[in-house]
């Protein structure tokens, strides 16, 4: 494909501008830190992402990126407003050493990634095969008041290598009912010792209104030695309705 004069003279001046910018790019700051306004080289240690993504937490205080592709011996570029063909950086992916030209003092570059991951109701399940119990897409609740219909689980996806920050319930607990939800783990060699099943987070619906939302113990997810899952009481009959469970976590 043939390039149009005035595209091709606008690639030339960027590419002149890329190494005019190497040959006097200042010392950058830390990952993580606050940068420089100017030129700063960081390590990107995110999750792998499309550049505008990736660089979120600096959407409109840097004008250009670069990174050294060493297979192909040249610089790749990302520009947030320049047209198309001149960017050359599809995604940014962890350890990437990159170039960011940074707008504005005291601009931070997010080096952990942050996620949530949500839970409908409908997805848990009886522990006890008697259970009798109603569901709708996103709203679980036992049918009386038997014990067995009141305990319910759900496994959970984390990723490896995060930390759960904290789980989120909405709920909604009727007069002399209650709703007490757990994030649980235990090692994947247990089978029914409940003395190797460990709390993450907790919360109870006497505590407050829904939603409501609990802070979690400290803990490195490792899914080659754990199984993670979620645990809901519904106590004092069909007033006590499970809605939705969020997870937030940092890492992995």
């Amino acid at each position: 494909m043939t390039l149009s004069r005035r595209t091709a003279a606008f690639a030339a001046l960027a590419l002149a501008a890329l190494a005019t910018t190497i040959a006097t790019a200042a010392p950058g700051a830390e990952a993580g830190g606050a940068l420089v306004k100017g030129w700063n080289n960081v390590a990107y240690t995110g999750s792998t992402k499309p550049p505008a993504e990736a660089l979120a937490s600096l959407a409109g205080n840097y004008s250009t990126v670069y990174r050294w592709n060493a297979t192909t011996k040249a610089y790749e570029v990302f520009a947030p407003n320049a047209p198309g063909f001149v960017n050359t950086i599809t995604s940014l992916n962890k350890g990437d050493a990159i170039w960011v030209n940074v707008t504005a003092e005291g601009a931070e570059l997010a080096t952990t990634t942050i996620g949530v991951i949500s839970i409908a109701a409908s997805t848990f399940l009886p522990t006890n095969d008697l259970a009798i119990y109603e569901k709708t897409f996103n709203q679980l609740n036992p049918a009386g008041t038997d014990a067995a219909s009141e305990r319910y689980y759900a496994p959970v996806s984390l990723p490896q290598g995060a930390t759960v920050t904290s789980i989120t319930v909405a709920f909604d607990a009727g007069s002399g009912t209650t709703v007490q939800a757990r994030l649980d783990f235990t090692p994947i060699v247990n089978g029914n010792n409940a003395a190797q099943v460990f709390k993450l987070a907790e919360t109870l619906s006497t505590a407050g209104a829904s939603p409501q939302t609990a802070q979690a113990f400290a803990h490195t997810v490792d899914n080659s030695v754990n199984v993670y899952f979620l645990v809901v009481d519904l106590l004092g009959g069909p007033g006590a309705k499970l809605r939705g469970i969020s997870i937030a976590y940092t890492g992995g």
